[in-house]
C-alpha cells in the first residue's frame, strides 16, 4: 500500500521486489524478530497511520488492516480489492506466521466492488456523434484510453462561455472497450442518469434534452449498469408524459431505479441490488431546479429535504446491509469544486440518517472527497461530485474531465475508495487517462479541494 494521493497506481512484482531489496518498503516488525539486521519496519498496527502521515511511503501490510484512507496497489493485475477477476489472480506476496491476529486476515470471498459513474445525459454532443455523425452508440460506449496533446486557455472572447478556463486537446491511445471493461467488471454498477428517455426523441443543441431509447440496452449490457438514480433536474424536459415514459423504459430495460416515481412514495423507495448475500441499497434525491418535486398523487423526483432524506434512508436501512446515498446537489450553484455550507449540512444529515457512503452529483465538475468516522472501524466516503461522464460540455477542462468512483467493501465495511480519471473526447466518448500523468489534472483538483497533499504534477 501507499498514500492515498501518491500518483503510483499499480506496480509489477519485479518493482516491488526491487524496492524490498533496496530497503524502500516498510514491513511489519512482528515478522522479523529473529533477524539481524531488521529490515525497515514498524509495528503492524502502526503501519497504516505511518503511511497516512507519510504518503510517499510504500509498505507491505496484512491485508485485513488496509483502510480506505490508504491505497492498496494492484501487482501485475492481481488486486486483493479489485473486481472478481482481479481478486482471483494469485497474490505474489504471502507470509506464513504463527498465531495470526484475526484482524490481519483477508478473506477474498468477503470483498465486493461497486462502481459509480458521473453525470450522464447522452444527448447534445453525445447523440450528435452517435446519430447525426453516424458513429453509432456502440462507438460512444466503446471508449478506451487517451492522452493529452495540449492544455491551454479557452480562446473565446471575454463574456463568452468558457472564458477564463483551460480546455484540453487529447487523442485516443487504443484499448477500445477499456471503460466498459472497468465499469462492467464491478459487482455493482450505478449511474446518475439525468434526462428523459422517450420514443419521440431528437438530437438537441440547447438545454432541453431527450434520450434515444437505444441507450438503455448499451447502459445495461456494455457498462453493466444495475441501478440508476433519476433524481435530477432534467427529467421533465419531455413533460410529465415523457417523465412517466422514462420510468417505464428503465423498468422494461431491467435497470433498477430510485429517486423518481409516480408519486412521492415511489420516488422515496430505495433500489436494492444483492451480490452474494450482501444487499446494497440506493436512494436518490435532487435539489437543482428544473424537475417537478414528487408529492402524494404527484409524479416527480424525490426532493432533497431533511424529511425525505430521513424517510428514504430509513427505508433503505431496514432492507440493505450497505446504504448509498446519491444526491444531485449543488449548494445553490453549478460549476464549482468546493463545499458550500448547505452541502455540509446535508452531508451531516445523510450520515446521521444512516447512510454508509455518499456519491454526489450535480455540479458538472469533480468535487472534493471526505472520509468520515462513523464509529468503530466504519468509514464513510463522500465525493461531492464525480463530474460529467456522458454529458457533452467541451468549454472547460473541468467539464471535460471526471472520475469513476470504485468502492471496495470487506463485508459491509468500506475497505478502499478509488478514483479512475477520464476525459470526454469530442463531447461524446469517455476515455480513461493515466492517473500517474494526465489523470493527475482532475485528481489534483479533487485533492486540493479536499485539503489532501498533492504529490505529483501532470
Amino acid at each position: 500500500m501507499t498514500g492515498y494521493t501518491n500518483p503510483v497506481a499499480s506496480m509489477t512484482e519485479a518493482q516491488v521486489r526491487a524496492a524490498l531489496d533496496a530497503g524502500d518498503v516498510l514491513q511489519p516488525c512482528e515478522f522479523y524478530t529473529a533477524i539481524n539486521p531488521v529490515p525497515p519496519c514498524a509495528d503492524a498496527a502502526d503501519l497504516v497511520a505511518h503511511v497516512i502521515a507519510n504518503p510517499t511511503v510504500l509498505a507491505l501490510v496484512p491485508a485485513g488492516l488496509v483502510t480506505p484512507r490508504v491505497k492498496a496497489l494492484p501487482v501485475d493485475g492481481a488486486d486483493l480489492f479489485g473486481n472478481a477477476d482481479a481478486r482471483a489472480q494469485p497474490w505474489p506476496f504471502t507470509q506464513e506466521w504463527g498465531d495470526v491476529p484475526d484482524e490481519w486476515l483477508h478473506d477474498p470471498d468477503r470483498i465486493r466492488t461497486l462502481v459509480s459513474l458521473g453525470d450522464s445525459c447522452p444527448d447534445r454532443g453525445v447523440a450528435f456523434a452517435a446519430v447525426t455523425q453516424g458513429r453509432g452508440w456502440e462507438w460512444v460506449f466503446g471508449g478506451g484510453t487517451a492522452e493529452y496533446t495540449a492544455v491551454y486557455p479557452n480562446p473565446v472572447p471575454e463574456g463568452f462561455v468558457g472564458n477564463g478556463f483551460n480546455i484540453v486537446d487529447g487523442v485516443r491511445t487504443g484499448n477500445e472497450g477499456a471503460v466498459a471493461e472497468l465499469v462492467s467488471g464491478a459487482d455493482v454498477t450505478v449511474d446518475d442518469f439525468e434526462c428523459p428517455v422517450v420514443d419521440d426523441w431528437r438530437v438537441n443543441d440547447g438545454v432541453i434534452f431527450t434520450i434515444d431509447p437505444r441507450v438503455l440496452p448499451r447502459l445495461r449490457d456494455d457498462y453493466g449498469v444495475d441501478v440508476v438514480t433519476l433524481a435530477a433536474n432534467h427529467l421533465f424536459d419531455a413533460g410529465t408524459d415523457g417523465f412517466l415514459e422514462t420510468l417505464d423504459k428503465f423498468d422494461a430495460a431491467r435497470i433498477a431505479r430510485t429517486g423518481a416515481g409516480r408519486d412521492l412514495d415511489e420516488a422515496l423507495e430505495p433500489a436494492v441490488v444483492e451480490v452474494n448475500g450482501l444487499r446494497f441499497g440506493f436512494v436518490g434525491l435532487n435539489e437543482i431546479p428544473g424537475s417537478i418535486a414528487a408529492a402524494p398523487g404527484q409524479p416527480g423526483v424525490a426532493w432533497l429535504t431533511e424529511e425525505n432524506m430521513r424517510e428514504s434512508v430509513g427505508r433503505a436501512r431496514e432492507i440493505a446491509d450497505v446504504v448509498l446515498c446519491l444526491p444531485q446537489w449543488w449548494g445553490g450553484a453549478e460549476y464549482h469544486a468546493t463545499w458550500y455550507p448547505s452541502l455540509r449540512t446535508q452531508q451531516e444529515i445523510f450520515f446521521d440518517a444512516g447512510c454508509d457512503q455518499i456519491l454526489g452529483h450535480g455540479t458538472h465538475w469533480s468535487g472534493p472527497i471526505d472520509f468520515t468516522d462513523l464509529g468503530g472501524d466504519r468509514v464513510g466516503f463522500t465525493i461531492m461530485s464525480h463530474g460529467n461522464f456522458l454529458f457533452g460540455q467541451e468549454w472547460s477542462q473541468q467539464t471535460q474531465e471526471g472520475v469513476i468512483v470504485e468502492l471496495s467493501f470487506r463485508g459491509d465495511e468500506l475497505a478502499q475508495a478509488r478514483m479512475h480519471p477520464y476525459i470526454m473526447l469530442e463531447q461524446a466518448q469517455t476515455n480513461l487517462t493515466d492517473p500517474e500523468t494526465d489523470g493527475l489534472w482532475v485528481l489534483n483538483r479533487i485533492y486540493e479541494a479536499s485539503e489532501l497533499p498533492i504529490l505529483g504534477t501532470p
